[in-house]
């Protein structure tokens, strides 16, 4: 490459004429092709790192889509809990709920408690004409926000809600910070699919003889839960011969001497949220009594049985009979959850408690 020697004379007084103009071109031509073949080596040193990660990310992309897909196309595959939850959500709020001859549209929330111990069809026909259930508990979950609000989104619109447990004493809506703490809703937002390998693995080995009939033993009771307005009896949780609890059963943490009293929050955002939604849609809400195994908690004086208090009147709100039912072992198929002919008695507990109040007339 040619470079001026800057120690000769002539070099230094050519510069005004004709030969150093064509030494500055030459030398500009020369810069120019070192700062171009410097651009080219730092794109060529920049390349190695970038066509990695372009390749990772596309791969990454690709891999969430399929299984994605995989937990959108094949529902069998999820716990039963899912499968219940999702068709309450997809199915049973999203359909039309009510007519127009159902004067009293009655949505009844709770947990797996409620999941298996109401039967819709069986208190229509006690508390009357005119009268329509569902039963809307989820398996594993309190809040009951999120089926209510996919309910009125849907056109579905109550006159009456039952809850089996109170709302929580949370004062604050969860903000950016309190998501991003929360690692497992960070991680089932971004990733829902997270257990579709243990659930496929666990679903192949316990079915690996009878994988057609498990896919359609899943289907079926899917339909028979929407067919039942949402009441569901959780068998696979019954050890006992019949699906009942033996006479004598008990566990090392019941309190037989402690009556477990229900806590009602008068504060909290959801209460708050409640009571927005029970305005702009005009319906009431009643809580009722949720049920403890005998021997599991103190029985109740019977004159809690008639309670009906008021803590609200815009909204109107109000508390109706005892803060719980107590049944024997008998009528659960596990420690917490009702067996059918429990579900019956707790049914028709209910139905009673309702038309005894008045709240329907």
């Amino acid at each position: 490459m040619y470079k001026p020697r800057r120690r000769q004379t002539s070099d230094r007084i050519s510069l005004v004429s004709e030969t150093p103009e064509r030494t500055t071109v030459m030398a500009g031509s020369s810069l120019s092709s070192t700062a171009a073949s410097e651009q080219s080596k730092t794109a060529t040193a920049a390349t190695p790192w970038l066509m990695p990660v372009a390749a990772f990310v596309v791969l990454l992309g690709a891999v969430w889509l399929s299984l994605y897909a995989a937990y959108v196309l094949l529902p069998f595959l999820r716990p039963g809990s899912v499968v219940i939850a999702d068709a309450k959500f997809d199915t049973l709020v999203k359909g039309a709920m009510f007519g127009p001859q159902d004067r009293n549209r009655v949505m009844v929330f709770g947990h797996s408690k409620l999941l298996s111990a109401l039967r819709p069809r069986e208190l229509d026909a006690a508390v009357g004409p005119g009268f329509r259930s569902y039963n809307l508990g989820l398996p594993g979950e309190v809040h009951f926000l999120p089926i209510l609000e996919a309910a009125l989104s849907a056109g579905n619109v109550p006159t009456h809600l039952l809850l089996t447990i109170p709302w929580d004493d949370k004062r604050e809506a969860a903000g950016f910070a309190d998501v991003v703490r929360d690692d497992n809703a960070l991680a089932s937002t971004l990733f829902p699919f997270r257990n579709l390998p243990r659930d496929t693995a666990l679903f192949v080995v316990q079915n690996r003889n009878r994988l057609s009939d498990a896919v359609r033993d899943v289907e079926i009771q899917r339909s028979a839960m929407l067919n039942d307005r949402g009441w569901y009896f959780i068998k696979s949780q019954s050890h006992y011969p019949g699906d009942r609890l033996p006479d004598d059963y008990a566990l090392p943490a019941d309190h037989p001497a402690r009556a477990e009293i229900r806590v009602i929050p008068e504060k909290s955002v959801a209460r708050a949220r409640l009571e927005q939604l029970a305005r702009q849609y005009r319906f009431q809400i009643l809580l009722v009594p949720l049920f403890f195994r005998a021997g599991e908690a103190a029985p109740l004086p019977p004159a809690d049985n008639a309670k009906l208090t008021t803590i609200s009147d815009h909204p109107l709100i109000r508390v109706l009979g005892p803060d719980y039912f107590t049944y024997p072992p008998a009528l659960f198929a596990d420690p917490q959850h009702m067996n059918p002919a429990g579900a019956q008695v707790y049914t028709a507990d209910l139905a009673k408690l309702l038309r005894d109040s008045g709240a329907f007339d």
